[in-house]
């Protein structure tokens, strides 16, 4: 049983790695908000639909269009049909969403680096290695994973502990 003090501590660190994170992301995204988040959903699941969008961004269906909207009109995402259900709209980026993803997760990598930069080898390995098993009890199933992955760099995680957690892989 976890102590209150390590609780506060580790929600202190998770607040601070929380804002670090969203200075960084906000920084390499259009438009400050979730556009950065709607950016990397969209760069892990190409052909996501609004409503998978809305879950994992925590947006009304509305506010999720309107998302949608303002970055099709800045070139960063395009609507197209979906190739499972024709009145279904599939969302994916443009290259310049994908470049815009690309500096997005360099933001966010160097952010979470400052932190864990300060961690000898071991100490990183105990670190992450209960860090898989924290996110692990933080899922409960895909809608979760969709808000906790919400800014990851699908192309560096490998055994990816959410997907394991859900059964969908994780290589």
């Amino acid at each position: 049983m976890s102590s209150m003090r390590d609780a506060n501590l580790v929600g202190a660190l998770a607040v601070a790695i929380g804002d670090a994170v969203t200075r960084a992301a906000e920084a390499a995204a259009p438009e400050p908000g979730p556009a950065a988040a709607a950016l990397m959903l969209v760069a892990h699941l190409p052909g996501m639909s609004i409503d998978a969008l809305r879950i994992g961004v925590g947006l009304s269906h509305p506010g999720a269009v309107r998302l949608v909207d303002r970055l099709a009109a800045r070139g960063m995402i395009e609507r197209r049909a979906s190739a499972e259900d024709g009145r279904r709209v599939a969302l994916h980026l443009t290259g310049a969403g994908e470049n815009a993803a690309t500096a997005i997760a360099e933001g966010r990598h160097k952010a979470v680096a400052k932190a864990l930069d300060r961690l000898p080898a071991a100490e990183r390995a105990a670190f992450i290695a209960a860090t898989e098993k924290m996110l692990a009890a933080l899922v409960a199933g895909p809608e979760d994973a969709l808000r906790v992955c919400r800014l990851c760099d699908e192309a560096v995680c490998t055994r990816c502990p959410v997907d394991i957690c859900l059964g969908i892989g994780g290589d």
